[in-house]
């Protein structure tokens, strides 16, 4: 994670933590449990449903959905991702209603989220104090005011292993940047490497606004696309499990999966042609480029492989402003599917 991304994350805490006054709220919620744990026999003990009822209230005002997948990462190394949004309200009610936890044992876990959360607090509150008095937030010679950066992660079914597999992902790569570029009349040159990490596990490019943008608007299709065919397939399963001796309606949802994701991909195409202004009469040069660019990109998604972008704090430019903010929208409401898809998924897991 960048510096700039750290410091940007330690703001948000601030903005969104510490505004709707989860740690206080957290630190309330304690203290009255600790008041009827500590209770000796006869005395009458201290209702906390308000105090869970505002903390409740806090933290469900909370999403992930404008964070980079690093700033996220780094909320679950510091372990407090499930205590700070809504994940903490079910998790909460479950710790207090179990039968067989008493109060003191309750009081107990409790006093283990709120140390978590306000000890993070202070630990934002150090980072942002110090990044702002040693480092100078600047990305010119890395990242330009027209530009974002866009992080590659080859993982899952396209990780690099060996060189064979670098040959593989860098040609479809190239031929993903190759169909973009040729769309908005720029050049795969102007897909910057600018870092790699991890045995390049993790590439960051530097591309312009309105690359960022078209990558972007091209993931939110195939991650809607993804979502349907996933809840098609879902039900699938569903008749599966009930062990029916007519098989054909679970074909037939398999089936319709496929054609979903068929035509979903199609749509993705013929928006991303209208979206970018390709002449479909004079230009089917850069169609042909920009379905092959969508197929691989598509691929690689589906694979494993993610792509995140980090917008800068610099003063954009006017004419900019407009793809910045579509840009914007286009990232949260990817995170906003991708968190949505995380929680059924551990809901299924934990069931």
């Amino acid at each position: 994670m960048q510096v700039e991304e750290l410091l940007q994350l330690s703001i948000w805490f601030k903005n969104n933590i510490e505004k709707n006054n989860i740690p206080e709220n957290y630190t309330k919620l304690y203290n009255k449990m600790l008041i009827n744990a500590r209770r000796i026999n006869g005395q009458q003990s201290q209702p906390f449903t308000d105090e869970k009822n505002n903390l409740f209230h806090s933290l469900l005002k909370v999403n992930f959905d404008e964070l980079t997948m690093e700033q996220i990462k780094f909320l679950k190394q510091l372990n407090i991702d499930h205590l700070i949004n809504k994940d903490a309200v079910e998790l909460i009610n479950n710790d207090l209603t179990l039968s067989s936890l008493d109060i003191a044992n309750a009081t107990n876990i409790i006093k283990i989220y709120n140390d978590k959360v306000v000890d993070v607090q202070k630990k934002f509150l150090e980072i942002n104090n110090l990044l702002l008095q040693y480092f100078e937030i600047d990305n010119e010679n890395e990242v330009k005011d027209n530009e974002v950066l866009m992080r590659i992660y080859f993982q899952g079914g396209v990780s690099i292993d060996n060189l064979n597999d670098l040959k593989k992902v860098s040609n479809n790569w190239v031929e993903i940047s190759r169909g973009i570029a040729m769309a908005l009349n720029q050049s795969t040159d102007d897909f910057r490497v600018i870092g790699a990490k991890k045995g390049s596990i993790i590439i960051d490019l530097a591309v312009i606004v309105g690359v960022a943008t078209a990558v972007s608007k091209i993931l939110l299709g195939a991650i809607k696309v993804a979502d349907r065919v996933l809840d098609i397939r879902k039900k699938a399963e569903e008749i599966k499990s009930l062990k029916l001796n007519n098989k054909k309606i679970e074909l037939e949802l398999k089936k319709e999966a496929d054609t979903e994701r068929e035509n979903g991909i199609k749509t993705i195409v013929e928006e991303t042609i209208n979206y970018l202004n390709i002449n479909r009469e004079n230009e089917g040069d850069k169609i042909i480029a920009i379905e092959k660019s969508i197929n691989k990109l598509i691929e690689f998604t589906e694979c494993g492989g993610q792509v995140d972008f980090v917008q800068n704090d610099k003063k954009v430019e006017a004419n900019l402003r407009e793809e910045n903010l579509l840009l914007k929208s286009n990232i949260e409401e990817i995170r906003k599917i991708e968190n949505r898809l995380k929680y059924l998924e551990n809901k299924k897991n934990s069931a």
